[in-house]
């Protein structure tokens, strides 16, 4: 409580002299000198208050509007849908972020990929031991079962060799083990080269090894153990049964043969995933077609967000010149205005690095209206312009650094220094340069340090030659327009100093009513001791007046 509601219990006794109400008159001089101050600090400190409230209810609005940019971006759909007529013979989706035409084409299903699979020999437990030996697995393609008799040979694939060796205490259980611990996944295929099993046939135990799919993946494992028992070549014979050999798949598109050595086909149409799941004595069809629904609706609430958050905004600092009480809090404030500058202006980015490009918010179908909200009046824009060119919508929801020559792969970017652009690539089978820039190199590998392509590393098979293409790195719309809102809202970024910045003031504003607390009670002090003095002086003469009005009654 301040010295302005806890007056000197003195003041209620004075004015019984001069009978004029002292205790009125110094609440009144006491007030007249420190009312500008206090209404001041008052008027400060619900400022500062409603600053701090509003920006940290701002920070928050923005990390929830940030938080539905990630949904948008991970959830969209970009345009692009497959489709089979019969999906128990082979499935057809979009599977990334590349699908970009229209497919309508007959499909012929001759074989399945599969894995060269061996077994043998037979254990009664998991438990038997395996004796010595060490098993020396290649992977390759055969020119025929070795356990046709005489001739075969085996062609290596190059993927590198495994091999392990056991001892007399080694049983079944841990020669699987070592087999699987051993195995790699050599040419980066993201399955190991080799898997290793134990199945019960009904009677015994026995191991299975399977290879990765596809004629080229075939093993060869050499055993050099006297009895030779897990040997599989055309030396030591071939004791282990082949159970199922490594074949491709192969299948027919619109007339054309062809073979992969997967039953997963991801180079068939760019950005489509053709899952082959059984053959077929007659054609199917696989269709891939533009369906924007999901594209839309993506759009549609990134619209009516935007619209939100920057309507929440305009009413902070809205104007009222008829109504000035009802005027924003944030009214004039700096850090508000840059803000809305920062979202209104967001429609207007040039998102460079898209095949096509460069494009913006306007090619989607959304414009911005006098007020600054956005509206997304136009689907039918979005449908035309993505048929175009596909990229367009990509570049609103999706990054990508793509390459057009499939010699030419990226390998890395640097999200601080590369500068989002298309960049020619040249190489002579040597040297490379991207964007003009020359590369170092590590390998096959070749990496830009300086320029607007600083940061690209790709990879350029060994004995490719010479070769040129171009690189594509773009930055999305959602993206950029988050980054640039984190500015804003990270730790220690401008909205915390903002409300930094205001609580020191109001801490400063705690001790300008703590001086002004101390100057009330001095100035309650000195009105006290003036008028007390007043007050006795008075009532001295009026002791005196007395004496000399009873002095001459009595001469009378």
């Amino acid at each position: 409580m301040s010295s302005v509601d806890n007056k000197p219990e003195i003041l209620s006794h004075l004015g019984v002299g001069s009978g004029i109400n002292t205790t009125a008159l110094i609440d009144s001089l006491v007030e007249s000198e420190t009312a500008g101050v206090k209404q001041d600090i008052i008027n400060k400190t619900e400022q500062f208050e409603a600053e701090v409230s509003a920006f940290s209810t701002i920070k928050n609005n923005i990390k929830v509007f940030t938080e539905n940019l990630r949904l948008l971006q991970s959830s969209s759909d970009l345009g692009y849908v497959g489709s089979s007529s019969d999906t128990t013979i082979a499935t057809f989706v979009a599977s990334g972020n590349s699908a970009a035409q229209t497919i309508n084409s007959q499909l012929t299903v001759n074989t399945l990929a599969t894995q060269h699979t061996l077994t043998g020999p037979t254990y009664s437990s998991t438990n038997n031991t395996v004796g010595v030996r060490t098993l020396t697995i290649d992977f390759g393609t055969w020119s025929a079962d070795p356990t046709a008799g005489g001739g075969q040979t085996h062609t290596s694939n190059g993927m590198s060799t495994i091999q392990v060796t056991t001892t007399a205490s080694t049983t079944l259980l841990q020669l699987r083990d070592m087999i699987n611990s051993a195995a790699t996944d050599s040419d980066d295929s993201g399955e190991k080269d080799v898997s290793a099993f134990i199945f019960y046939n009904g009677t015994n135990y026995m191991l299975a090894l399977k290879s990765e799919y596809g004629a080229a993946n075939e093993m060869k494992i050499s055993d050099n153990s006297a009895g030779a028992d897990y040997a599989y070549d055309a030396t030591d014979g071939a004791k282990l049964t082949q159970t199922v050999a490594g074949i491709d798949s192969s299948f027919v598109v619109d007339g054309v043969s062809m073979t992969r050595n997967s039953n997963t086909v991801t180079d068939l149409y760019p950005g489509l995933s053709l899952e082959l799941l059984k053959t077929s004595a007659s054609p199917i069809t696989i269709k891939s077609q533009v369906d924007l629904t999901k594209a839309t609706e993506a759009i549609e609430s990134y619209v009516l967000t935007y619209n939100d958050i920057f309507n929440s905004f305009e009413d902070l600092r809205r104007s009222n010149a008829q109504d000035p009480e009802n005027t924003g809090i944030l009214y004039g404030d700096s850090l508000l205005r840059s803000i809305m500058h920062t979202l209104r202006n967001s429609a207007s980015n040039e998102l460079a690095g898209y095949a096509g490009g460069p494009y913006y918010l306007s090619n989607l179908g959304i414009k911005t209206n006098r007020d600054g909200t956005l509206s997304f009046a136009n689907p039918d824009m979005l449908k035309r312009q993505f048929e175009n060119n596909s990229e367009s919508l990509r570049s609103f929801f999706k990054d990508q650094i793509v390459s057009d020559n499939t010699n030419i792969s990226p390998v890395i970017y640097s999200v601080a220094d590369t500068v989002p652009g298309s960049y020619a690539v040249v190489s002579d089978g040597s040297s490379v340069t991207i964007g003009g820039v020359a590369t170092s190199n590590s390998g096959t590998q070749y990496t830009v340090a300086s320029g607007n392509p600083n940061g690209i590393v790709i990879d350029i098979p060994a004995g490719t030659g010479a070769t040129s293409g171009t690189l594509h790195y773009g930055r999305s719309f959602i993206t950029l327009l988050e980054e640039q809102l984190t500015a804003y809202t990270k730790f220690n970024g401008l909205i915390d100093s903002k409300i930094e910045g205001n609580n020191a003031r109001l801490k400063d504003l705690v001790k300008k009513q703590e001086a002004l607390d101390g100057k009330i009670a001095s100035l309650y002090e000195r009105y006290r001791n003036q008028y007390s003095y007043m007050e006795s002086s008075i009532a001295s003469l009026q002791e005196t007046g007395n004496m000399l009005e009873s002095a001459f009654k009595q001469s009378d």
